[in-house]
């Protein structure tokens, strides 16, 4: 399910409490940047197939394509503190602040619990953040930017620790590099799309483009695009009512065989059996166990 996110201000922020029920709802994902900052309770902390223990202090980062979801325990609710974000506003200041939020979601840790030493400084700038658009006195627009923009340098440095310079150095730039392709890729990927596609968005060769993904990404064009056919194909079959068939062709795929054939290789089982183990229900009857 996808929400829409609109923003109160003409600086796309906003920040919300919340208390999430104890039902599991449905996983959504929206098209803003998502820190939340759990202040009080315990819980569950759901990202597609990661299930999270959820504690006070805890920091969960979203970025705008993963499906996510917040589920109280009965006795001891949960509450956060969000703030979502237009990505743009980071584009606008230093693009390198995107590269905490550009993860690869099978082999990303949403959480940062209260025991990391960054949790208390970045629990303070999103509670910060949530008090000036609260409280709206003189200049609270600009305190909230200032603090969301502390909030992300923070991060970006937390994340570039675990690299060299060298690594992190070479991730920047191969972002930057590849951005335009990506951008296409995550707009257009249920089109028919080719190399050449990629390669004129990049202004260089197709034998060139398709160098670049495998030296940058460590994987081939057809094989990236193939990746984000399937993970729209998980969210759609874990979030939606839709067929099999309606899956295959919404996610991009062109034949329903072959949809089969590469999904199962991929995620080890067939998509009416992922449905049924990463389903709402499914989810709900493990908690229980």
């Amino acid at each position: 399910m996808r929400l829409t996110i609109t923003y109160e201000n003409h600086i796309p922020i906003n920040a919300f409490r919340w208390t999430p029920s104890p039902e599991l709802e449905p996983l959504h994902y929206h098209s803003s940047l998502e820190i939340g900052l759990c202040i009080s309770g315990s819980g569950f902390f759901y990202f597609g197939e990661k299930r999270y223990r959820v504690a006070a202090g805890d920091i969960f980062i979203v970025n705008n394509r993963e499906l996510h979801i917040a589920q109280s325990a009965e006795c001891d609710p949960s509450t956060y503190i969000f703030i979502n974000f237009d990505p743009r506003l980071l584009l606008g200041e230093e693009e390198s602040l995107l590269l905490p939020f550009a993860y690869s979601s099978d082999h990303f840790d949403n959480r940062m619990t209260s025991a990391s030493p960054l949790s208390a400084p970045i629990g303070a700038l999103i509670e910060k953040v949530w008090y000036e658009l609260d409280a709206k006195q003189d200049g609270y627009l600009s305190m909230a930017k200032s603090a969301l923009l502390e909030l992300c340098v923070l991060l970006l440095r937390h994340y570039s620790t675990g690299m060299s310079k060298l690594e992190w150095k070479r991730m920047s730039d191969s972002f930057r590099r590849m951005r335009p392709a990506l951008a296409i890729l995550e707009e257009r990927f249920r089109e028919p799309l080719e190399l050449t596609d990629m390669a004129d968005a990049l202004h260089i060769s197709p034998s060139r483009a398709s160098h670049l993904f495998q030296q940058e990404l460590g994987r081939s064009f057809k094989d990236y695009l193939l990746q984000l056919r399937i993970n729209e194909a998980k969210r759609l079959l874990i979030s939606t009512n839709l067929s099999a068939a309606d899956v295959c062709f919404e996610s991009g795929f062109q034949s329903i065989p072959s949809f089969y054939r590469l999904f199962k290789s991929i995620a080890g089982i067939s998509p009416l059996d992922y449905r049924s183990k990463f389903s709402v229900c499914a989810i709900i009857e493990n908690t229980r166990q």
